[in-house]
């Protein structure tokens, strides 16, 4: 008996509790439904008398301005404008400037490559005489060719005057030769002299390559003038 007793106190006590902590949720919810609706209705006031005097400043506003002009403000525009036309005319002088500038350096760049081209076709108008094909200064020798170099020789004598021909000269007496030597095969030699008739080529000799035709004699395929002397 006395155990059932206690358990229906029990669960009395328990079926309390629960009781009042229903309640307690169900105020709480009541409570924060009602400050929600509250505070949703003082927005929408705010923002409506919010939107009211914006309406009524900006009908204001724009009567006195439509009525009222600020010299102030009209003389600092007057400014604006005048400056903005001076950048103007400053930019147009600039730009033209810059044109005139731009035509003269074209110009200059232009004489420049004609005096190049020109210098260029000197060059080879020159070339083309220094390296102009001659014909072979022709022999006396019969026979099968032999390159004897012996001071002296027929052969020997024959290549002193190809390499004296560009220059006219036909003897080793009209000439000072520095040198005449095998130009790298048993056909072609090389030849560097000065003309005894110019003092200048004792300091900027002549060098001539030749090489032998058979039946022809020696030829002469290049010309060209030292700018210093090597054998001095």
């Amino acid at each position: 008996m006395a155990g059932n007793r206690y358990e229906t106190r029990r669960r009395k006590k328990m079926s309390r509790i629960l009781n009042i902590a229903i309640g307690v949720v169900i105020a709480l919810i009541l409570i924060v439904g009602v400050s929600i609706f509250l505070n949703g209705n003082n927005d929408e006031t705010a923002n409506q008398n919010n939107e009211s005097n914006t309406d009524n400043g900006t009908n204001q506003t724009g009567s006195g301005s439509a009525g009222i002009k600020d010299p102030a403000t009209s003389d600092d525009n007057d400014d604006i404008d005048a400056a903005s036309e001076d950048d103007d005319e400053n930019q147009d002088s600039v730009a033209d400037g810059r044109t005139e500038d731009d035509d003269d350096a074209t110009a200059d760049d232009d004489s420049d490559a004609d005096t190049e081209d020109a210098t260029e076709d000197e060059d080879r108008e020159e070339d083309g005489q220094e390296d102009e094909e001659q014909e072979p200064i022709g022999t006396e020798q019969t026979g099968e060719f032999k390159p004897d170099f012996t001071q002296g020789s027929q052969n020997w004598n024959e290549m002193v005057a190809a390499v004296g021909s560009p220059q006219g000269l036909s003897s080793q007496s009209e000439m000072t030769l520095w040198r005449l030597e095998n130009g790298g095969s048993p056909t072609s030699a090389v030849g560097t002299f000065s003309d005894k008739n110019d003092q200048g080529s004792y300091s900027n000799p002549y060098r001539v390559r030749i090489e032998w035709q058979d039946g022809q004699g020696w030829q002469v395929v290049s010309t060209e003038q030292l700018s210093s002397n090597p054998y001095r």
